[in-house]
């Protein structure tokens, strides 16, 4: 399995210094990449626009998995866009 794997997390907008002082807190275990704002509309008779900021970066993929096991409101708001086929295999089983 590869020691760091890129990851993304989604916050609102009021979610994110909240979420950003988090990924601080992982220290070395996160490494940031990048940060863009994203939106989202709801089609509804009152549509509403939600904001979003993505945060990229690149994380320790043991404090991933801490992260899924200790923290479902945090892990619900990240996302991978690699998983090792070593991993995939282990959860087929």
């Amino acid at each position: 399995m590869k020691e760091f794997l890129f990851v993304e997390f989604l916050f609102t907008v009021e979610e994110h210094n909240y979420g950003l002082s988090k990924l601080e807190d992982l220290g070395d275990d996160f490494v940031f990449l990048k940060s863009d704002y994203e939106f989202d509309t709801e089609s509804d008779l009152f549509t509403h626009t939600v904001d979003y900021v993505k945060v990229s970066g690149r994380i320790n993929s043991m404090t991933a998995s801490l992260i899924k096991l200790q923290d479902p409101i945090f892990a619900g708001k990240m996302r991978f866009s690699y998983i090792s086929d070593e991993l995939k295999n282990r959860y087929r089983k």
